[in-house]
């Protein structure tokens, strides 16, 4: 079917449709499931907007019909349509894929709901706050409103003292955009002008919820007329435009389109006691088109503040930099908790008014909604004072006469401070309110993001200013000269500086510039100064700054082929959405069955998480339960081996904007392992095992039992190790021999561990039972056996190089091992363990009495290698040091081992007329028995013919060369 350009429905009909479709949809679609496990949540081609989506084009002359797609209301101005697909049941994707791939289409975006920013109304009658209302009544200057008292938060901004100079403003409209006002109350009635209900068109905006009513009374109830409140505003022109419904519930097209009315209708200053947290740039373009007429924005901040915490951000679109936000204070003067605070806010007033309510009634009321008329109203006052004043004019003023209630300068909970309209309509506008910043050290604090305006004054005057970088980035700064139509700028330089180093500069002759640099998380300093400024220059300027976030550490893995590979365990993983519609994609292997849960977190409120889980080749599920800044949590999931995706966005937004904030992914995994071995629960079903080989498994179940079997051909030490035991369990090794007997048992105990090493196994069959006190399948536990033959009694002799030298002295008795059935045949040999293999084998006789033998201050008669060496010694097969020590321990070098075997064994040294060795020069003292070994062929060099006689002989290499000699 196709639809004309524009769609003839009337719009409330329009949407009614939208959302009975998405009911029988909804209604109609089967449930997602994962790995056969039934979870609540939608097929992710569910991203509907039940209020239609915003199609922007980037020209109106583009403007033209869509396949698929019925129109539902276009506003010329902005070159915006108000969109839906024609089949509502269609899947939304493909369809806005095809949108946005449309030549003329610059961007779609859901049309979101909006909300007044209302708190509930608070009752409460202290005797402090009666001596306030007493106060006040009695500083209330010449108005005889008899409710006047109650409202203390005039004296607190200074309106009683700013009505003894100006009152009244007729001279421009203000709209209130909101749910209507009481168009018969008393207090009201005479300031009001023509509106318009875009509710429910053709009937009046009249009030059907309340709020819009108190957000008039605020800014213009009417003065001294002896009926209840006074506004702060006695006379004025209130343009009423319904765009929210009796539950002050709207959509961005319905608050987009009651802006637009207010422009068409030449009002000067536009109210928005509502908000969103979602970046819109539709909104932003309704923005820029109503101060592009002349307007002037003034919107609340939220107040969220106690509820969101550290979350909190200032609503759009008060968050935009152009647009007055308007946060809460307390009657102390101190800036209200509950308020959102955000480097984006400009002023508080006051958060607890009195005021007008529907009915020809008054109330109390509180919250952002009724701070943001009393900043509106006062714009009104310094027009009527200063009307040539261009609206950044007025919004400057505003920030230089605020009372500063905060840290010293900008805050983020009070911005420029608390509002004074007295000081407001009496004070002149500074043409630069940020003097003196002409050094370093005296930089203006600028707030990120927002906008200034300023002057470069003659005499080479510099303009400093310090930015907070929130996170590494890229920071957007728009120059712009104010000079009037007709002069040209002079050329300008701005440079960027970071901890006192300077970092990039550029420099323009245009009247207007952009520029982005690069910068890490921190302070930044501009500075701005004109280049070969004469003395007759000076320079009006305007600054716009903005950041966008840089690309998080897992980048790029916006599409499922570009995921980024995460290991399968659990860990967690902080990201960031630093461009439009960024989809984060993560993959993971999972190798064992197991249990897994997601949980996505924020830092902020401006963040909807959305998170999505889709094995290969199955449906993605999305889990979006949750509101902005709030986590959301998969349930848990059962994973199979295999390829699993993970996807995280922002779902404030199916295209939504980049976004300064970060978000948490947490994965909790729990594997399942498989039993490798099994059926291994009985001894005649033990798996049989390799020495030296790591097995693993998992006590699956209350009365599983692992057997392995070891067979040995000959006599053999073994040795078991079993690791990895999960904490908190604790498993059981007992041995047996081929008749079931029990050799041995052994505990892990608490440790998770257990070596039974050492033990003399004989040749035959035997078995290994594992238990543990409880089952567990979420880790293997590793168990290996090591068994080495025994060689002439050693364990690690068998394949070693020197097996026949040492098997050959042992069998006679002149090399043993050092216990535990080793001969550790490469540890380097001592000067002890040399002479008493050589006193073994050739056994000299003792020429002396004991009495008269050489003593040494390191060997007693209780060493062990006494009598040896001190045969050796009287033999002079070897000698001690000049110290009087024999030093036993200290290894024994190469070229002494040569000497001591070759002396014992009787060899003759030949003095060698050449070096014996490339090492070992004619003259070294050992060369001579080299020579005489070398030429028997006793000894043979290494490499390189090379003999190291320095380094340290080995208990193999000693007893090799023992062997070949003696035998």
């Amino acid at each position: 079917m196709k639809f004309p350009l524009w769609h003839p429905y009337p719009y409330k009909r329009a949407v009614a449709m939208l959302l009975l479709a998405a009911l029988i949809c909804a209604c109609a679609a089967p449930a997602s499931s994962v790995e056969g496990q039934r979870v609540q949540a939608r097929p992710a081609s569910a991203e509907v907007s039940p209020h239609g989506w915003l199609l922007k084009w980037s020209s109106p002359e583009h403007a033209h019909a869509l396949h698929g797609t019925v129109l539902l209301r276009r506003q010329s101005e902005t070159a915006v349509d108000l969109i839906a697909p024609a089949d509502p049941c269609a899947d939304i994707e493909p369809w806005l894929h095809g949108l946005r791939s449309t030549p003329g289409v610059e961007y779609v975006q859901p049309n979101s709901p909006v909300h007044v920013l209302n708190e509930p109304s608070a009752e409460g009658d202290g005797a402090s706050e009666q001596r306030m209302l007493q106060a006040a009544a009695a500083d209330n200057g010449e108005a005889n409103d008899p409710e006047l008292g109650k409202q203390i938060y005039l004296k607190q901004i200074g309106a009683l003292e700013a009505w003894k100079s100006v009152r009244t403003q007729t001279l421009l409209t203000i709209a209130v955009i909101d749910t209507g006002v009481d168009l018969n109350h008393p207090d009201l009635k005479d300031n009001l002008v023509n509106g318009i209900n875009l509710v429910q068109p053709n009937q009046p905006p009249d009030d059907d919820n309340g709020h819009g009513t108190s957000v008039a009374g605020v800014i213009a109830a009417s003065g001294n007329n002896g009926t209840g409140v006074a506004g702060i505003l006695w006379k004025a022109k209130l343009m009423p435009i319904k765009a929210l419904d009796h539950r002050g519930d709207g959509t961005e097209q319905e608050l987009g389109e009651a802006i637009l009315y207010a422009v068409r209708k030449q009002a000067k200053i536009i109210v928005l006691s509502v908000g969103l947290y979602r970046y819109s740039p539709y909104m932003l373009d309704i923005v820029d088109y109503a101060e592009s007429k002349g307007a002037l924005l003034v919107a609340a901040a939220g107040n969220d503040g106690v509820n969101l915490g550290s979350k909190a951000a200032v609503k759009y679109p008060a968050a935009y930099p152009t647009v007055l936000a308007v946060g809460g204070a307390q009657a102390d003067g101190r800036p209200d908790a509950r308020s959102n605070p955000g480097p984006e806010l400009d002023l508080v007033a006051p958060w607890n008014v009195y005021t007008t309510a529907v009915g020809g009634r008054y109330k109390k009321e509180e919250g952002t909604s009724m701070a943001a008329p009393q900043v509106a109203a006062a714009a009104a006052l310094i027009w009527a004072r200063y009307p040539e004043m261009k609206p950044y004019q007025i919004r400057e003023l505003l920030r230089q006469t605020a009372k500063d209630i905060g840290a010293r300068g900008f805050d983020n909970q009070s911005g420029y401070g608390l509002l004074q309209i007295d000081k407001a309509v009496t004070t002149s506008l500074k043409a630069d309110g940020y003097e003196p910043n002409d050094r370093m050290s005296q930089a203006s604090y600028f707030p990120l993001p927002s906008q200034l305006t300023a002057v470069l004054e003659t005499g080479g005057d510099k303009d400093w200013y310090a930015i907070d970088a929130p996170y590494d980035g890229v920071l957007n700064l728009r120059y712009e000269s104010m000079l009037p139509q007709g002069k040209t700028a002079p050329p300008i330089r701005l440079s960027h500086y970071a901890d006192g180093k300077l970092l990039k500069s550029e420099e323009t002759k245009l009247g207007t510039r952009g520029m982005e640099w690069k910068v890490r998380k921190g302070r930044q300093l501009v500075l701005m100064e004109a280049i070969n400024a004469g003395n007759n220059t000076r320079l009006p300027y305007m600054l716009n700054v903005s950041f966008r976030m840089a690309e998080d550490a897992y980048e790029s893995n916006d599409k499922t082929y570009s995921a980024f590979t995460l290991q399968p365990r659990s860990q967690t993983i902080n990201g960031s959405f630093h461009q439009t519609a960024d989809r984060d994609w993560y993959v993971i292997n999972f190798t064992h069955s197991g249990t897994l849960r997601l949980r996505l977190s924020t830092n902020t409120v401006r963040i909807d998480p959305g998170l999505a889980v889709q094995r290969a080749g199955q449906t993605l599920v999305v889990y979006d339960d949750q509101h902005e800044g709030e986590t959301e949590q998969s349930p848990l999931l059962t994973v199979t081996p295999g390829k699993y995706y993970i996807r995280v966005h922002n779902a404030i937004s199916a295209e939504a904007s980049p976004t300064v904030g970060t978000y948490t992914l947490k994965l909790e995994y729990s594997p399942k392992y498989d039993d490798p071995n099994e059926p291994n629960d009985k001894y005649y079903e033990a798996l049989l095992v390799s020495p030296g080989t790591e097995y693993v498994g998992v006590i699956g179940t209350k009365n599983d039992v692992d057997w392995f079997q070891l067979r040995l051909q000959k006599p053999s030490i073994v040795d078991m190790r079993l690791k990895d035991v999960p904490e908190g369990f604790k498993m059981k090794l007992e041995a047996y021999d081929k008749k079931q007997k029990l050799i041995f048992s052994q505990s892990t105990g608490s440790s998770g561990s257990l070596e039974a090493n050492g033990r003399l196994f004989q040749p035959g069959v035997y078995y290994v039972k594992l238990t543990s006190n409880a089952p567990f399948d979420n880790q293997y536990y590793r168990f290996r056996i090591n068994a080495d033959e025994l060689t002439a009694g050693f364990r690690d002799i068998s394949d070693h190089w020197a097996k026949e030298a040492i098997v050959a002295m042992n069998s006679r008795g002149i090399v043993s091992g050092t216990g535990k059935y080793v001969f550790e045949p490469d540890r380097p040999i001592t000067r002890a363990e040399a002479v008493a293999m050589v006193v073994k084998a050739y056994k000299p006789v003792s020429l002396l009495k004991p009495a008269n033998t050489v003593r040494f201050k390191d060997v007693d008669s209780k060493h062990w290698a006494y009598d040896a060496i001190r045969r050796a010694v009287e033999q002079g097969w070897i000698k001690g040091f000049p110290s009087g020590q024999f030093k036993p321990d200290q290894p024994v070098t190469r070229a002494e081992m040569t000497v001591i075997v070759g002396q014992a064994d009787g060899v003759k040294p030949i003095q060698p007329t050449s070096a014996p060795y490339a090492d070992v020069s004619k003259l070294h003292w050992a060369a001579p028995m080299l020579q005489a070994l070398k030429l028997k062929g006793s000894v043979s060099g290494k490499e390189g013919n090379r003999f190291q006689p320095d380094a340290k002989a080995s208990r193999a290499e000693y007893t090799t060369l023992l062997f070949r000699l003696y035998v």
